[in-house]
């Protein structure tokens, strides 16, 4: 582990056709960023954009940051959402999908591992994994 390694971990979901509150109501956390397919596009400011959403979409902050190897922080987060299996496979069946999403924030050249089981514990969760590192 590098010194200046940080990261921060979201979990992200979208929908074709759920309302992004039945989204947020049932993975039973408070997101960031949501907003429901259909509804105008908006700002972070909320002024109005053209167009409109053509999916729902969530974003929960998991970890907001935090220094060391995200890959040893996996497993303990992955525990925390045994519970949620059920609507994160409803999502994946009925047309969406809901990933964890990673930044990795870090000075030089990184890798990472994933571990078997940790591999094993997205799947079975549906959930996907996305990992943007940054310099």
């Amino acid at each position: 582990m590098h010194p200046h390694e940080t990261f921060s971990i979201s979990l992200r979901t979208w929908h074709p056709v759920m309302p992004a509150q039945e989204l947020t109501e049932a993975v039973g956390l408070e997101p960031q960023i949501a907003h429901s397919v259909g509804a105008r596009r908006l700002t972070p400011r909320g002024e109005p954009l053209d167009g409109f959403y053509r999916t729902s979409c969530c974003s929960f902050d998991l970890v907001v940051q935090a220094t060391g190897d995200f890959a040893e922080a996996l497993a303990p987060l992955l525990s925390q959402l045994d519970g949620k299996q059920s609507i994160f496979r409803k999502i994946a069946l009925t047309g969406g999908r809901t990933e964890l999403y990673v930044g990795v924030f870090v000075e030089g050249d990184r890798g990472f591992t994933l571990a078997t089981d940790d591999m094993r514990r997205l799947a079975e969760l549906s959930l996907e994994l996305s990992v943007e590192v940054y310099p």
